[in-house]
């Protein structure tokens, strides 16, 4: 850009020194007005970097070189720090933005216990085919076993042999390594 100014108002060595800061952080000058009304000292190098560091979200356009090397941003905040951060705050915009990192945290915890809790349609046919294909199984078995073990029993006997066989086949189908679910 020349330095021409084509009427209107002069150019001053401020928006000057804005301009080419824009352009060496790669942000725009509405960012750079909001990081010194934050108390950012623009012309200083580490007070920028360290204000980087400190940001929840990073700026768009942010050049690669003036971003922070740890993954503190990657980071979930806790709830607690949060909480604690907006009951000691005294500034109304940073009291907005942690009240809404705690109402999206707070609803991101909501979807997470709801999908813990329910399971897909999917799963749910999966495993009721499993349920049934194991209970057929079981009685197969049931029609070949139990006519040899009841053959020339009393019908105390035969109850007693029926109940026992019964609760072993409940045993095996109620475990998941039994061959009933292979």
């Amino acid at each position: 850009m020349s330095a021409k100014n084509l009427g209107g108002r002069p150019v001053l060595a401020r928006t000057k020194f804005l301009r080419e800061r824009c352009a060496q952080l790669g942000v725009s000058s509405g960012t750079l007005a909001h990081w010194e009304n934050d108390g950012v000292d623009l012309a200083d190098d580490e007070s920028v970097k360290e204000h980087i560091a400190n940001l929840g979200r990073l700026p768009k356009g942010l050049k690669d070189e003036w971003k922070p090397e740890d993954n503190s941003l990657d980071d979930t905040p806790d709830m607690t720090q949060l909480k604690d951060q907006l009951l000691r705050t005294q500034d109304e915009r940073t009291a907005r933005r942690l009240a809404t990192q705690i109402r999206g945290l707070a609803d991101a915890e909501k979807l997470e216990i709801l999908q813990s809790k329910y399971i897909s349609l999917e799963e749910y046919t999966s495993a009721n085919i499993k349920l049934g294909a194991a209970l057929k199984a079981a009685s197969n078995k049931a029609q070949v076993d139990l006519p040899q073990a009841l053959y020339g029993q009393s019908l105390r006997d035969m109850q007693k042999v029926i109940r026992a066989y019964m609760d072993k086949m409940l045993e095996t189908i109620a475990d998941k390594n039994s061959d009933l679910w292979r």
